[in-house]
């Protein structure tokens, strides 16, 4: 694939930013057997794909055809992008800002609304807010606000943007830059410590109490109903699936591991709701970007490519 022409640089902060959210990767991967061909001509129906690409960012999803359909984004240049109920989206912008859509329908024109919520006493949490993640039940989602660049001072802020509402934990450790994970109804995971070594801090989203979950993981992400985990330890390692319960019990069960095709790494990845299909964004040591669908029910082979534009980045979800 041709190395797509750089855009013009924006501003550093934004360009560390977008480097944040859109691509994990890092000049060293590690080579790993290559995925066998796809299994079944299957289409990926469900999935949304943001990807980065010359022009700034762009989102496909898939129905129940092979052929993605561009859908709109909000104003500002989203870098992540999450699912709720009634395939409801909230969008981050690079200057830490949340939207909200209306239901997805790919045949339809989607309209957006910023997000204001405020605190108990009618404040607005400090910003900048990154990687809203939808909880299980897609009605609230949660945020990381704060200098994610330096992973120190991090909050969780959790959002109901139906109501406006806001509620800050502070999470008084530090820090990676990664999206959160919901594991339950209450809790979330947080990668912290630092991408040398990541650890996890569970959150209690009902008492704000943090404990210490599993250590290993640089990237987290669950399925909607909280029982599966993808986790990868770090830049061209395995996707190793497994129940959520035995991670946190910390017994080394997995589920299936998904192992990079040669000389790429993972740099985004997401389980659909029941955790039986698992969509990824590899990365080679050359920039290229490429997606990939693998299905628990086909022994978690490779089931679908979509194809995408030349792109730098992507960010991968599942609509409801």
């Amino acid at each position: 694939m041709p190395t797509p022409t750089p855009p013009p640089r924006p501003p550093s902060r934004v360009r560390r930013v977008l480097a944040l959210a859109l691509v994990f990767a890092c000049s060293v991967t590690l080579t790993a057997c290559a995925d066998p061909e796809p299994s079944a001509d299957a289409a990926p129906n469900g999935l949304l794909a943001l990807v980065a690409g010359p022009g700034g960012t762009s989102l496909t999803g898939w129905g129940t055809s092979r052929d993605g359909v561009p859908i709109e984004l909000p104003d500002g240049d989203t870098v992540w992008i999450s699912a709720g109920r009634r395939d409801v989206l909230a969008a981050t912008t690079a200057a830490g800002k949340t939207a909200t859509s209306d239901p997805v329908h790919l045949d339809e024109p989607l309209e957006w609304r910023p997000v204001n919520a405020k605190g108990p006493t009618g404040e607005t949490p400090d910003g900048p807010g990154y990687f809203a993640t939808w909880d299980p039940e897609g009605g609230r989602f949660a945020t990381l606000a704060g200098d994610l660049l330096a992973g120190d001072a991090v909050r969780m802020v959790l959002i109901d943007p139906s109501v406006g509402s806001a509620f800050e934990i502070a999470v008084d450790r530090p820090v990676v830059a990664a999206p959160p994970a919901w594991i339950d109804d209450d809790r979330v995971a947080v990668v912290t410590g630092d991408t040398a070594a990541p650890t996890a801090a569970i959150i209690d989203t009902t008492t704000g109490e943090l404990e210490d979950g599993p250590s290993g993981a640089r990237l987290l992400a669950t399925s909607v109903n909280g029982r599966r985990i993808a986790t990868m330890a770090g830049q061209g390692s395995p996707i190793v699936i497994r129940d959520t319960a035995g991670w946190l019990a910390g017994d080394g069960s997995s589920i299936a591991s998904i192992a990079p095709p040669g000389g790429s790494t993972a740099i985004a990845f997401a389980l659909d709701a029941t955790g039986q299909r698992l969509a990824v964004a590899w990365a080679t040591d050359d920039g290229a970007i490429s997606l990939a669908v693998h299905d628990g029910r086909e022994d978690w082979r490779r089931v679908a490519q979509p194809e995408i534009e030349s792109a730098r980045g992507a960010v991968v979800a599942w609509l409801r």
